[in-house]
């Protein structure tokens, strides 16, 4: 079983955060999560770094910051770099790879022996932190990655190990877009802490790239008590799905049987270009008739583009269609957008809606925007964790999503922007099909101009047919076999000071992934 936390991120330089009086649980909304010791962001931050390279100093030799873009256009073949799909902004990269194409020698006589140094990180007083980093790593012939800790000028400790043994961190293979959470033990009386990374290759290919630096404080063991809000979740049936909807729906009973609700984030019917009323009523009829044999508790569902997609049926037809699905399984809706609190946690479903005339807007009304933002305003002041679900992911936040598919269109980039200012918020997303049991199926989204913790994004996986990157187009995706081969599922279990967010495969009914999100403090 995979296990990662989401990362706290930002775009600070080296500094010691103090909680306010909300943070420190004095506004009478419960606990709160972790505290931010450090932001070690490259964003305007990098000169807070040190990097020790040995040999000769040249372009790209080394740890280089760089911002995201500019790192694919300097490599002569991408090499899978843009399958960094957390990344935004700029990076710390140690590319032999570009460094030889620009005329680094790069050889078994020429080690290229790089370490990037944090500035001495202050966490006097404190038992334990937790150093968080999205990492891509590729795996070249003896190439060692090395994260140590040092304590007041002391040793160094090896506390991570990225190399080609199997018992290294990375199993001796590549970390795609990944996400480290290490907890590092404070000796007692120590002050400061400094952390290394360290990049050794005596080949001249392949990289190792760092994002979204943080040091922060564990958050305490869950109680066996604990008690939580929780919720089903699972997206894409589109048809080819419904073989799999029965074993589905059993193991989400069997993980979360108290669940509040179910939450389905789009794609409920293959919905064909020329599916008639007819056609449509019955499809949706058919996955009632598989809901029914469950009892399942009352159902949110997102619309998809699978859902509106018939060019005989108007947008107006469509969307009917959908809401009385909804409807007849408790949702309560008159359009596709709509919020309900379910045992005190606010859902949020935004959706394409019919009457909206203008191409830029995307079937986003004015009336949707606004409500959007006023709901998370008035939410982040009540310190509540919030789960707003849409079928479209954001560009560059979850698994698939550096692909060209998944672009951002002007609206887009306008929620995500109001998302981006919340770090209560929890964004479910379907469409891409691309399987939980990848590193980036969760991320810490930091938006420009948005909140230096930035939003959690969670990919809920599908039923249907696996996406994974194309073998012919580094920019595309594809099927990834001729059948469904991991249909998901999710449970989301909202407590006092965290949420976590488990992903099951349906055939094995096993675990296959978890991020725990810790609830942050009333944002004003």
């Amino acid at each position: 079983m995979l296990t990662r936390r989401v990362v706290v991120a930002g775009v600070v330089a080296l500094a010691l955060l103090l909680p306010t009086a909300a943070q420190a649980g004095e506004s009478g909304q419960g606990p709160t999560g972790h505290q931010t010791v450090w932001r070690g962001d490259f964003d305007g931050a990098s000169g807070a770094w040190t990097v020790q390279t040995d040999g000769p100093a040249a372009g790209w030799r080394g740890w280089t910051f760089t911002p995201r873009d500019a790192w694919f256009a300097a490599a002569a073949a991408l090499d899978e770099r843009n399958q960094f799909s957390r990344a935004r902004g700029v990076l710390a990269v140690a590319d032999n790879g570009i460094a030889a194409a620009k005329g680094a020698t790069v050889d078994g006589d020429h080690t290229v022996a790089s370490t990037l140094v944090s500035p001495g990180v202050p966490v006097g007083g404190r038992r334990a932190v937790e150093l968080v980093f999205s990492s891509q790593w590729r795996q070249a012939h003896k190439a060692v990655g090395r994260v140590t800790v040092a304590f007041d000028g002391g040793a160094e400790r090896e506390i991570l190990r990225y190399s080609a043994a199997r018992i290294s961190a990375n199993g001796g293979g590549d970390v795609m877009s990944g996400q480290e959470v290490l907890r590092v033990d404070v000796p007692a009386r120590a002050r400061t802490a400094v952390f290394r990374f360290a990049y050794s290759s005596s080949r001249p290919e392949l990289y190792w790239a760092l994002d979204d630096v943080v040091v922060r404080t564990p958050l305490p063991a869950l109680p066996r008590d604990a008690r939580a809000t929780t919720f089903q979740v699972f997206s894409d049936i589109q048809g080819e799905g419904l073989p799999y909807a029965d074993a589905a729906l059993d193991l989400l009973k069997r993980q979360a049987p108290g669940a509040k609700a179910l939450l389905l984030a789009g794609d409920i019917i293959s919905g064909p270009r020329e599916e008639t009323q007819e056609q449509q009523v019955q499809e949706y009829a058919e996955v009632s008739a598989a809901l029914a044999r469950h009892r399942p508790p009352t159902l949110l569902p997102a619309i998809g583009n699978h859902d509106r997609r018939s060019r005989v049926l108007t947008p107006e037809q469509q969307q009917a269609n959908f809401v009385t699905f909804a409807n007849r399984w408790g949702a309560g809706i008159d359009k596709p957008w709509y919020e309900k609190v379910v045992g005190g946690v606010p859902v949020l479903v935004l959706g394409e809606e019919s009457g909206v005339a203008e191409e830029d807007k995307q079937q986003i009304s004015d009336a949707q925007v606004a409500f959007l933002t006023s709901r998370l305003a008035y939410w982040a002041h009540q310190g509540r964790q919030v789960l707003v679900m849409k079928h479209y992911p954001f560009a560059w936040s979850v698994s698939g999503t550096y692909a060209s598919p998944y672009g951002n269109g002007p609206r887009d980039f306008a929620l995500e922007a109001i998302i981006g200012r919340y770090p209560n918020v929890i964004f479910l997303s379907g469409h891409t099909h691309w399987s939980p049991y990848r590193r980036d199926w969760s991320a810490r989204v930091v938006t420009p101009g948005g909140h230096p913790d930035g939003y959690t994004a969670v990919n809920t996986g599908a039923l249907a047919m696996e996406f994974a990157p194309s073998p012919d187009d580094p920019w595309d995706e594809d099927s990834a076999t001729d059948r469904p081969e991991s249909p998901s599922v999710l449970t989301v279990a909202v407590y006092a000071d965290r949420t976590v967010v488990r992903a099951f495969d349906v055939l094995t009914g096993e675990q296959i992934n978890e991020v725990e999100v810790a609830r942050p403090a009333a944002v004003r």
